[in-house]
């Protein structure tokens, strides 16, 4: 008789092997350590290339481990007011901790698509949705005339609400992660409110 197959067309063991090499790569991203593929496959006790016939590589595994976090959901129940200033602060530190949380995993993500580009449109660009999310009330103000302000200031916030940000104020400037994180959100905030102030719609307060 056939193996049973799951939704994927996997057989339920291959699921089972799938699912151990996921786990794995979660448990070793939380620890916030150096991640990589030898890693994993000692975790989830298989060998590395049965890992590797399951993923091509470390970025498609960290995609479906460790990159699905929804944090536009965390910013929304953040959020109570419409100033964008308190919304893009809010914003940046959710970012910034949930990069420092899962470090390791995040610095292999960003280092696979400098070292290939032809890959970065498979790295999760989740700081857009974030700042889309953040922006959207003083957006919706700014209206037609406005939107040029609006996504030059998208441009910049960027920028700084990043990944590579938060590691050059880390391992570059010499600051502990929290301080990292405060620099990082004072930076997005102060782009904010001189973007705010300039554009056609003047200053918003909360």
């Amino acid at each position: 008789m056939a193996e049973r197959r799951g939704p994927s067309g996997l057989s339920s063991q291959m699921e089972r092997t799938r699912s151990a090499i996921v786990a794995a790569a979660r448990d070793l991203a939380d620890t916030g350590a150096e991640i990589t593929m030898p890693k994993v496959a000692a975790e989830a006790r298989v060998s590395e290339a049965t890992a590797y016939r399951y993923f091509p590589d470390l970025l498609a595994l960290l995609r479906a481990a460790v990159m699905t976090e929804d944090l536009v959901a965390v910013l929304r129940s953040a959020t109570r007011g419409d100033d964008p200033v308190e919304r893009v602060g809010q914003a940046a530190e959710i970012l910034a901790r949930a990069v420092l949380r899962r470090q390791g995993a995040v610095r292999a993500v960003v280092a696979s698509t400098i070292a290939k580009p032809s890959t970065s449109q498979e790295r999760p660009a989740r700081r857009f949705a974030l700042i889309d999310h953040a922006l959207a009330p003083w957006a919706d103000r700014c209206g037609p005339a406005g939107r040029a302000d609006v996504e030059q200031l998208v441009r910049g916030l960027s920028l700084v609400i990043s990944a590579e940000s938060l590691f050059t104020l880390i391992d570059l400037c010499g600051l502990a992660p929290d301080d990292a994180v405060d620099s990082l959100v004072s930076t997005a905030r102060t782009m904010t409110a001189a973007a705010v102030a300039a554009a056609p719609t003047g200053p918003v307060t909360g």
